[in-house]
């Protein structure tokens, strides 16, 4: 088994990468499971780690839905506020999915 242990995914309809401009342009675009999955065969990888790319919930669980339909993704990881005083709640929410 080969595995990408670091990768990201994400969709520029989403606005929450506050990173991603569009002077960026080799990047400034969607990069989504079908972009990746020639690459990865390419290389023979079997399995990948999926990292969120923006600091929000709503990100994780956009992930987690990537995961949910692409099960070339092992795990991912996540994000939560841990300052917060919900974080105990949001993390117990958020790990009931067993790809976190």
């Amino acid at each position: 088994m080969i595995l990408d242990a670091h990768h990201h995914l994400w969709t520029l309809r989403r606005s929450d990468y506050g990173w991603l401009t569009p002077d960026l342009t080799a990047l400034y675009r969607d990069l989504l499971s079908d972009d990746l999955e020639p690459l990865l065969a390419a290389g023979g990888v079997t399995g990948t780690v999926l990292v969120q790319a923006a600091p929000s919930e709503d990100e994780t669980r956009f992930l987690l839905d990537l995961a949910q339909d692409w099960q070339k993704v092992r795990a991912v990881v996540g994000w939560t506020d841990m300052t917060s005083a919900a974080a105990p709640q949001r993390l117990e929410q958020l790990a009931r999915n067993p790809r976190l």
